[in-house]
């Protein structure tokens, strides 16, 4: 069997051949492309495409179009947030807690009352030799007395869970906070610790200060004037002002 022969490119077309087009290539020993290879000059998948002319390329680190974009960045520093790092200082907390102390007292005032009337229901009397015995108890004088500690208990509790749980966890300030222009917020997010930090805050804070009172003392020294149930439940007190 005998194939055609590859026409000269210098030697003229025969009579009746048409002469190959400008750019065409001839198709003599050309083989088709096969299923599923790029043609030339199509963009491969997964391959970055090449800017157009007069397109700037993308700069360094800018995401590519159609690449996810991560809300703050690689390595972004947490806690970046209105007022963070102005801490309050010790003396400012401390004259706040006493300040919220203060709000509670009305259940306080309440209970001692109630002991004053519990006590003078009680007939008592002293031996020569000094004892006191409880000879009588005006049973009316002493459940009034009893119903009042009771009642200033609960008029204190529900103080105390209003303002340093309720209020504080949802605005970040007790009333005594407030006055003093103080707040404490989450360490993270700058935001207030919301109702069940706070109460768990408040907690602790009465759990820790009775068993030792280096809690209190703690600010002092420490960078970000925490205390131990600060760290605890990471918050801190700024500075509103």
């Amino acid at each position: 069997m005998s194939y055609p022969q590859n026409p000269d490119p210098n030697k003229p077309p025969q009579y009746g051949q048409q002469p190959p087009q400008y750019g065409q290539q001839p198709n003599y020993g050309q083989q088709p492309p096969q299923y599923g290879q790029p043609q030339y000059g199509q963009p491969q998948y997964g391959q970055p495409q090449q800017p157009q002319y007069g397109q700037q390329p993308p700069q360094y680190g800018q995401p590519q179009y159609g690449q996810p974009q991560y809300a703050g960045g690689f390595g972004a520093p947490g806690g970046q947030y209105p007022g963070a790092g102005n801490y309050a200082s010790w003396g400012s907390r401390v004259l706040a807690y006493i300040l919220d102390a203060l709000v509670s007292l009305p259940g306080t005032i309440i209970m001692i009352i109630g002991y004053v009337v519990l006590f003078s229901s009680a007939e008592t009397s002293t031996d020569s030799y000094g004892y006191t015995t409880v000879d009588d108890v005006d049973s009316g004088g002493a459940g009034l007395g009893i119903g009042l500690i009771f009642l200033g208990a609960v008029v204190g509790l529900a103080i105390a869970v209003w303002n340093l749980g309720f209020r504080q966890g949802k605005t970040g300030q007790s009333l005594g906070k407030k006055w003093l222009n103080i707040k404490v917020v989450n360490e993270a997010s700058g935001q207030p610790l919301g109702v069940g930090g706070a109460i768990l805050r408040w907690i602790l804070l009465a759990v820790l200060g009775g068993l030792c009172f280096l809690d209190f003392l703690w600010p002092l020294w420490d960078q970000k004037k925490q205390t131990w149930h600060d760290m605890i439940i990471k918050s801190v007190v700024l500075k509103t002002q």
